[in-house]
């Protein structure tokens, strides 16, 4: 048997770079990208496209906002085995083998899934109003988001999500080749320490897609900031599931394509 790979986020490799002086040979980092597959027992839930760190928040996130978990207490605990890259799960209940067949490969990064239960549970039950921020605090999560990710800096192909609790500096960001992953393994811990997600402002680099509106509305996270676009269908779902779907987070600027009043 193989000896277990690690799980680094990056990793270097030899490339040619190819200036006005000419093709040079040199060392450069890039993101690692790994399929790593969710299993119960021996039932196999998913295989996820992702950078293989945080692998038991994607775990804990990615069955809560794909709806496979009624209830974030049903995630008992996770082992991580590196040397057929898996993540094996202990539920409190079994998946029901029915969400598994009726599954919707998603626009995202990478090689994402939505339930589709869950989708038509979420389309019915829009999230309570009650908490809202200040537009000039939107922008300092803003400002402060496009400075952060080490990995992004140094590889230029992960996508980072952060979670800001009452509008403070997060201190929970993960990064992923995926963005719906970035975004499991950010509900993921969230849900493991207890997080009121209800209270929180999710912020996310890159395009904001269906599936991230529906995760976000799983988790009950009631506003969404991107520093890129919504497509057309996140914004309708983002206003039917009344989730505030703010875009182009820039300088000084950004637009609200969903429930302004939130945001004061």
């Amino acid at each position: 048997m193989p000896d277990p790979q690690p799980l680094e986020p990056l990793v270097q490799m030899d490339i040619v770079k190819v200036t006005a002086a000419g093709p040079a040979p040199e060392m450069d980092v890039v993101a690692t990208e790994v399929p790593v597959t969710i299993m119960a027992g021996d039932t196999e839930i998913a295989t996820l496209m992702c950078t293989p760190e945080h692998l038991d928040d994607l775990a804990r996130g990615f069955l809560h906002t794909s709806g496979l978990l009624d209830r974030p207490g049903d995630f008992l605990g996770s082992e991580v085995d590196p040397a057929v890259w898996a993540v094996r799960v202990s539920l409190a209940t079994a998946v029901d083998p029915e969400r598994l067949s009726r599954r919707t490969f998603t626009s995202g990064c990478g090689k994402g899934v939505m339930f589709a239960s869950a989708a038509e549970l979420d389309a019915r039950s829009p999230l309570p109003g009650g908490f809202s921020l200040p537009a000039a605090r939107i922008q300092e999560l803003a400002n402060w988001f496009r400075r952060y990710s080490d990995l992004h800096h140094a590889t230029g192909g992960v996508h980072t999500v952060a979670l800001s609790v009452e509008g403070r500096e997060p201190d929970l960001i993960r990064d992923d080749v995926g963005r719906h992953n970035a975004a499991d393994k950010v509900v993921g811990r969230a849900l493991h320490d207890g997080i009121d997600l209800s209270r929180t402002v999710m912020v996310t680099s890159g395009r904001i897609s269906s599936e991230i509106v529906h995760k976000g509305r799983r988790a009950g996270i009631p506003i969404l900031v991107s520093l890129g676009a919504p497509t057309h269908q996140a914004v309708l779902l983002a206003r039917d599931m009344n989730l505030t779907l703010i875009g182009f987070a820039r300088q000084n600027r950004f637009s609200i394509f969903a429930c302004p009043e939130r945001v004061a």
